[in-house]
């Protein structure tokens, strides 16, 4: 188990260690427990690791596969004209935007239904 925040206190209480995705698997309950972000980035994890998988083992990519994976991700390009931003603005915010989601070997992809979320909330400023 990990635990987010390193065993620092917040709010006068311990953070919780957060179990791993085969903890999860066998207790799925336990994902209740867990912070909004946190699942969050759990379940963006879990489609970069599905993209990656299906990448190099096309058996793989089949439509069980596709089902499964929460959420349809986008390049750098997509995601910037969806924003209506330069790609370079994406690239040096990309660390702090919540629907940023970082494949092996660096590249980055951008959760459309996390970047409709974060379009909404910025309209409701």
């Amino acid at each position: 188990m990990k635990s987010f925040g390193c065993g620092h206190r917040q709010g006068g209480h311990e953070l919780a260690p957060t179990p791993s995705l085969d903890e999860l698997a066998t207790a799925p309950e336990r994902a209740r427990q867990l912070p909004p972000e946190v699942r969050q980035a759990l379940v963006l994890k879990c489609a970069a690791a599905l993209v990656a998988l299906a990448s190099v083992a096309p058996e793989l990519a089949n439509e069980r596969v596709s089902e499964a994976m929460p959420e349809e991700l986008l390049d750098v390009r997509a995601a910037a004209r969806r924003l209506g931003t330069s790609t370079d603005w994406l690239y040096r915010r990309a660390r702090s935007l919540p629907f940023t989601v970082r494949l092996p070997g660096g590249r980055l992809r951008f959760s459309v239904a996390g970047l409709a979320r974060y379009i909404r909330a910025r309209q409701g400023r």
